[in-house]
């Protein structure tokens, strides 16, 4: 008889955490985005990604103990990253709005917010069905249309950089914040497909 280790349920309930960080941190930018954009409007946001990083490290710190994980322990690794990446892009988003001086959002980026409120929330429920159980499709398929919607929506953002309407300083200040936004919401994806993946090996 083979002995194997019972898989640690801390893991996914640490995993489940850092899925609802995505969740918070879209909130957090879609609110700094409706008002004023300032380093105090900043501070929620940032409070978030500070607790998302601890929660992470928490969970490689519990694989590098040698706790066993209900994923293969490469998997897991991976998946937090993927997921704590996303919360970081949204930070950033925000930061270098803050940083470069951007006092109100453009409609296209309220509106790429808006569409990681709805991608963050689809994977934050995907993340329940790593263990097992069926149903999970449907928020794949979501979670695909929701990464086309932003990919057309940072298309008209780019567009939206050359087409003579903004100030020199506002295409700088703005390219980078669209690239962030962008990067947050594939990083959504990412992350799915890797949890698809998962699903898929039992």
């Amino acid at each position: 008889m083979i002995w194997r280790r019972t898989p640690d349920p801390t893991f996914l309930t640490l995993l489940e955490r850092s899925a609802s960080f995505t969740v918070d941190a879209a909130n957090a930018l879609v609110q700094l985005f409706e008002g004023e954009i300032s380093d105090a409007t900043f501070v929620p946001l940032d409070d978030i990604e500070h607790r998302a990083d601890a929660n992470t490290h928490d969970l490689l710190l519990r694989l590098e103990r040698g706790h066993t994980p209900s994923l293969p322990a490469p998997v897991m690794r991976q998946l937090a990253l993927e997921i704590d990446e996303i919360v970081d892009a949204i930070e950033g988003a925000a930061e270098i709005a803050v940083l470069a001086g951007v006092r109100q959002a453009t409609p296209i980026a309220r509106d790429m917010a808006g569409v990681l409120v709805r991608i963050t929330r689809e994977v934050a429920s995907l993340v329940s069905y790593i263990e097992g159980g069926s149903g999970h499709r449907p928020y794949m398929v979501r979670i695909h249309e929701y990464e086309g919607e932003g990919d057309t929506l940072w298309e008209a953002s780019y567009r939206s950089l050359f087409d003579g309407t903004m100030e020199f300083l506002d295409v700088i200040r703005w390219k980078d914040i669209y690239a962030r936004l962008e990067d947050a919401i594939d990083g959504c994806e990412i992350a799915a497909k890797t949890i698809e993946r998962a699903i898929g090996r039992e």
